[in-house]
């Protein structure tokens, strides 16, 4: 008798009526007028009355999914979804302990919110075979504060189990419409110093109650899926992001099925998960490098506080190389454990950082004892057989027994305090490694060429001034020493 119509409750109120209930009722009645004149009906009218029948069948399921429609978006279904019959006929809850679920009480110390607090009295209820007034019951217990005052109230009221669950829903949740929690879904922002499970939890929530409506499970899980999946891409950092989309793709070179939604999340906290030690790491190599001026200048870069909602590339500017810096540490410290020393943390450093920048300069590197370093000999092939044949001067301030202080060495020099005495420039000291002369021979007078530094002619950087040095004042240093050697000469 479903097929006629039968068994629907027509409109009540005309006034409380909307046009899918109108166009419903009178389909119904259609089929029903139709199925009492069945016998009376002729058999050559009979295919006619039989299509009339079927149209009206499809009119009243459309009156019927329409209807349904208006009033999922009229009263919010809510995210929770029960069941037709109860669990049980079970009406006593003085044996239940509700250790496991903690007392709600609606405002922002609780440690649920509503949507989980609910699930947990459910599943309760349903393990004890409740009914559902005394799931209310148990509601009631399990609260407290504004929130149990809240559902005695409504239980008061004569309020079903359904309808208490969609009140609390809309007072403590953020039951919305359909649409609406969509838009939300995909501009959900990522708090700031929130972990990634976390926003997962709460972005998956909100994706629920997008398609909270779908009826068929399958579907539901995957747009769910579908909604996650997107946005947690969204959030992530540009290298993290990245190493994700190197993972997909060679994972479908290697012809295995495209990760699930579950194993991209996986993914994504693996790679933050090492991203994190990354930092970790570079922070705490950071807090020894003050004063390296060249290997500390991307530091800024990763160890700021990035934007974890940014997408842009500015979030892991220096990562690569600060990753590869870690990695000379690293080398360094294990060449001290093969040999079986004590680790000492400065030297581990000063080499790291030695060559790390020669690296990063491309420069190659020789013995400290060799005059040919790499500004002089490093754009062509490195000195071939004995370089020590080659060592040119011999160091005139080691052969000099004499110590000299630190202001004879700056006027000897012919520099101000805060330059240094090898190259003449400033912004570093002697042996610093931002020196370009660094470990070169020592002079006991200024260069000839740029009349600072005790550095040799062949070392100096302005190589190029070989054509106006005559031009330039010698300085009053170079002209006292060279009116000195005149006067030996003579």
């Amino acid at each position: 008798m479903a097929d006629w119509g039968a068994g629907r409750q027509f409109l009540a109120d005309p006034n409380a009526t909307g046009l899918s209930t109108i166009v419903g009722d009178m389909a119904a009645m259609q089929l029903q007028l139709i199925h009492a004149l069945e016998e009376v009906i002729p058999d050559d009218a009979r295919a006619a009355v039989n299509n009339i029948a079927a149209h009206a069948r499809q009119a009243l399921a459309a009156s019927n999914v329409s209807q349904a429609r208006e009033q999922a978006t009229r009263e919010l279904r809510p995210l929770t979804r029960l069941p037709a019959a109860q669990w049980g006929i079970n009406v006593n809850i003085a044996n239940i302990r509700m250790h496991n679920v903690p007392s709600f009480t609606g405002s922002d110390t609780d440690t649920l919110d509503v949507v989980r607090w609910i699930s947990r009295v459910i599943t309760l209820a349903q393990s004890n075979t409740l009914t559902f007034e005394a799931t209310v019951n148990l509601m009631v217990q399990g609260s407290s504060g504004g929130a149990a005052d809240y559902i005695e109230q409504m239980r008061d009221e004569g309020k079903t189990l359904n309808q208490i669950v969609q009140q609390l829903e809309m007072r403590y949740g953020d039951l919305c419409t359909p649409e609406e929690a969509r838009v939300k879904t995909n501009n959900m922002i990522r708090k700031e110093d929130e972990g990634l499970p976390e926003f997962i939890d709460r972005l998956r929530l909100m994706a629920r109650m997008s398609c909270r409506l779908t009826d068929d499970d399958d579907a539901r899980r995957q747009a769910i899926d579908t909604l996650v999946e997107g946005n947690i891409r969204r959030v992530l950092p540009t290298s993290v992001r990245n190493a994700l989309e190197e993972r997909v793709i060679n994972r479908s070179r290697m012809g295995l099925p495209a990760f699930t939604a579950r194993e991209i999340e996986k993914e994504c906290l693996d790679l933050e998960r090492r991203r994190e030690e990354r930092k970790s790491s570079l922070q705490e190599v950071g807090g020894r490098l003050k004063g390296r001026v060249q290997a500390i200048e991307t530091l800024p870069d990763i160890l700021s506080d990035d934007d974890p909602n940014s997408s842009a590339d500015e979030a892991d500017v220096g990562d690569e190389g600060l990753y590869h810096l870690i990695r000379e540490v690293k080398v360094q410290q294990n060449r001290y454990a093969r040999a079986g020393r004590n680790v000492e943390p400065q030297k581990v450093f000063r080499k790291a950082f030695r060559s790390y920048n020669d690296k990063r300069q491309q420069q190659p590197r020789y013995p400290r004892d060799n005059p040919y370093g790499a500004r002089q000999v490093g754009q062509g092939a490195a000195p071939q057989g004995n370089y020590q044949a080659q060592r040119g001067p011999p160091n005139r301030l080691s052969d000099n027994p004499t110590r000299r202080t630190i202001l004879e060495l700056i006027s000897l020099a012919n520099i101000v305090k805060g330059s240094c005495i090898q190259c003449g420039y400033e912004g570093h000291y002697m042996g610093n490694d931002s020196c370009a002369l660094k470990d070169k021979t020592l002079m006991d007078r200024p260069c000839v060429k740029c009349g600072k530094g005790l550095h040799s002619a062949d070392d100096c950087l302005k190589v190029y001034q070989r054509q106006y040095v005559s031009q330039t004042p010698q300085p009053a240093a170079q002209a006292n020493q060279a009116q000195a050697d005149h006067l030996k000469e003579n």
